[in-house]
């Protein structure tokens, strides 16, 4: 019960949120999969709205976050930045980004200092725009981790241990 009110005073706080000050969720008919997708720059309304959260909401409520492995970046997450490429088609990046979120709200991380990027992806491989190019995003999902401007580390389509654990040695804790 607890969660179910922290996912919906989280989707009211959510609103406010905005990755950049042009569109956001922007959605278009993918010819991959024929299906409705989101690109560019993507928040926490667009995530959870239908369909996409047919698969975030569960992904997000049921994740249970290693606080342990969290423990010694907590106090460290003031000065990060984070740009995530995702593929709301892509499954990993429909399990993976609601659990990140999850992650994130448990670290009390300000959502605004995160850009979530969506991008396409055509039958011979994803559809690079400007901003994946810039970051040489090659799969999905991406989490990318810099302070003062300087990449840390990135996860890159899995996580090496878990999320958390990577996460911890990417930031240094």
């Amino acid at each position: 019960m607890k969660y179910t009110l922290l996912f919906f005073a989280l989707i009211i706080l959510g609103g406010c949120n905005t990755n950049n000050n042009g569109t956001v969720n922007q959605e278009i008919h993918s010819d991959y999969e024929d299906q409705t997708i989101m690109i560019g720059a993507i928040n926490w309304d667009g995530l959870t709205k239908e369909p996409y959260a047919n698969w975030f909401k569960p992904n997000y409520l049921n994740y249970p976050v290693d606080t342990a492995a969290l423990a010694t970046i907590a106090d460290k997450m003031a000065d990060i930045e984070i740009v995530v490429f995702m593929g709301t088609w892509c499954e990993d990046s429909q399990a993976q980004v609601p659990q990140f979120y999850r992650i994130l709200d448990y670290l009390r991380y300000p959502l605004g200092k995160m850009k979530v990027m969506g991008i396409d992806k055509a039958e011979d491989g994803l559809i690079i725009t400007p901003e994946a190019a810039e970051y040489a995003i090659d799969k999905v999902p991406t989490f990318i981790f810099f302070r003062d401007g300087h990449e840390l580390g990135r996860i890159r389509e899995y996580p090496v241990k878990t999320i958390e654990k990577d996460m911890r040695e990417i930031i240094g804790g």
